[in-house]
């Protein structure tokens, strides 16, 4: 008896001391190992074009970034929609439940009645990765940006036509801002609102403004959207776009101060939250150079009518500079820091430059090519020359018998290289062919733009083309190659107001 309770003492103890062993052993598995990643569910999102991914995750504090992609579809050419969102970002959204262990991911860009297939890729601290995929089904999309479901494919992207740019965002009259494929899918739209002609995308955010008060909406990639409104009284709506300022963006309104209208001759730059960080009131700017050099300005600077129609303006680092479109004038660079005019450019047989010496001293001298008229859309290339889209429409709103300029009867995307020490000014590049078969010439008299995605690969919208009732969105090459060319029906500049290239074949949220 007493050998027998003395082997079973033993046999406990060595037990007892095989579990500590076992319990004192360290977890050698990777934090990708360990996370338990599994469970996934799929919930619609505020469109077809969003789901909600969630699925289980064990050690969230491990995460460093999930990353997806959305594969093809069958016989296109766009790459795939991308995105890679830092943990930072997650954590601001509020992503992850810690009661359920589960992360919930926006998963954006889909297919509208497709089964979409999603790959995904967890990375954690330690250099791990835990790669997984899913299947997400999606309805066909109704709503009122419908027509960009049904693209007239007059050259479709192929193999042979690399565009040089993947996605479009397009700013419209219909809906919240759309987002189509270069094979001429719909790949995004948010909550609907009225219009979003006055938007930019940024930091993962579309930012709208208002056309009908001042009031500024922050849409998110999941479709959801918050307001808030300008904290400057005077202003009474957004116009035309909005660009990337210094700090803040940049934004173009109208105002009334004093019982007068300001119409479409005010800048200023906002942050987020609705604060206006800086203005700049074109009408002043201008009556002030003119009155200090001799001008009377009242025959130009009219209080309450459309004398500058600003319709594009651009912050330029490299000089600290601004560069504002005046559809009704010319391009004006002013002085970031004091407003000072640097130069004007445009058509010199227009009231501005006929009428008004000291305007006249500003202007760059045409040294090549054609001057810009009625033009929107301004950007800066990388090599620092500038490019618009050239409507050719005359200025409809000066004084009468005042010098309206020159009316063509095409448009062009415009590219120049302005040499500011020689004053002059040269256009570079230019395109005026409707494709590779007619060789006929679009006019879009208003609204309109031109992009550059890659270097020497071009998106040029023309919004309101045969007799405003058609818009076209073109990918060119500097030698004239189409890449692609889709039609929309349109009621003037509602169904593309202008049209830019958006990188989310790699886009990064942090």
């Amino acid at each position: 008896m007493l050998a027998w309770l003395s082997a079973a003492l033993l046999a406990t103890l060595l037990a007892a001391c095989s579990g500590s062993d076992e319990e004192d052993k360290p977890d050698r598995r990777s934090q990708a190992e360990r996370a338990g990643i599994g469970e996934l569910r799929s919930a619609p999102g505020a469109t077809v074009f969003v789901a909600n991914l969630s699925f289980s995750l064990r050690n969230y504090g491990d995460l460093t970034a999930i990353a997806y992609s959305i594969e093809p579809r069958a016989g296109t050419w766009s790459k795939p929609l991308a995105v890679s969102v830092d943990k930072s970002w997650l954590d601001r959204r509020g992503a992850y439940q810690s009661g359920s262990a589960r992360l919930e991911l926006p998963v954006f860009g889909l297919y509208a009645a497709h089964a979409n297939g999603v790959k995904l890729r967890a990375s954690f601290r330690d250099g791990s990765q835990h790669d997984f995929r899913a299947t997400v089904s999606t309805a066909p999309y109704a709503g009122p940006a419908e027509l960009y479901t049904r693209p007239d494919i007059r050259t479709a992207r192929s193999a042979e036509r690399a565009p040089g740019l993947d996605f479009v965002l397009v700013r419209n009259g219909l809906s919240s801002p759309v987002v189509i494929d270069t094979d001429g899918h719909m790949r995004w739209t948010g909550a609907p609102l009225a219009d979003s002609f006055s938007s930019m995308f940024g930091d993962g955010n579309f930012t709208i403004g208002s056309q009908s008060e001042p009031v500024l909406y922050r849409m998110d990639v999941g479709g959801a959207f918050t307001s808030v409104r300008l904290d400057v009284p005077k202003y009474t709506n957004f116009h035309h776009e909005l660009a990337p300022g210094k700090t803040g963006m940049l934004a173009e309104l109208d105002a009334v101060e004093g019982g007068v209208n300001r119409v479409e001759s005010i800048l200023a730059e906002i942050d987020a939250s609705g604060k206006v960080l800086k203005e700049w009131d074109l009408g002043g700017i201008f009556a002030a150079h003119m009155r200090a050099r001799g001008d009377d300005p009242s025959r130009f600077v009219v209080d309450g009518a459309d004398w500058f129609h600003m319709n594009s303006a651009i912050y330029h680092a490299p000089d600290n500079s601004l560069l504002i479109s005046s559809r009704e004038n010319f391009v004006v660079k002013l002085d970031y820091d004091t407003g000072a005019i640097r130069w004007l450019f445009g058509d010199t047989s227009k009231h501005w430059y006929v009428n008004f010496p000291s305007l006249r001293a500003l202007a760059l001298r045409l040294v090549e090519g054609k001057a810009p008229i009625g033009q929107h859309s301004l950007s800066v290339t990388p090599d620092g020359q500038l490019l618009l889209f050239n409507n050719g429409l005359g200025s409809l709103t000066q004084p009468p018998g005042a010098p309206r300029g020159a009316t063509r009867s095409f448009s062009t995307p415009s590219r120049y290289a302005i040499d500011e020490t020689a004053g002059s000014a040269r256009e570079v590049w230019t395109w005026e062919a409707d494709g590779d078969r007619s060789r006929a010439r679009l006019y879009s008299d208003i609204c309109s733009s031109v992009y550059e995605g890659t270097p020497g690969n071009y998106l040029v919208a023309y919004s309101v083309a045969n007799a405003r009732t058609s818009a076209r969105l073109i990918g060119v090459d500097t030698h004239g190659k189409i890449a692609f060319d889709f039609a929309y029906p349109t009621n003037v500049c509602d169904t593309v107001f202008m049209a830019q290239p958006l990188a989310w074949n790699d886009l990064k949220l942090r």
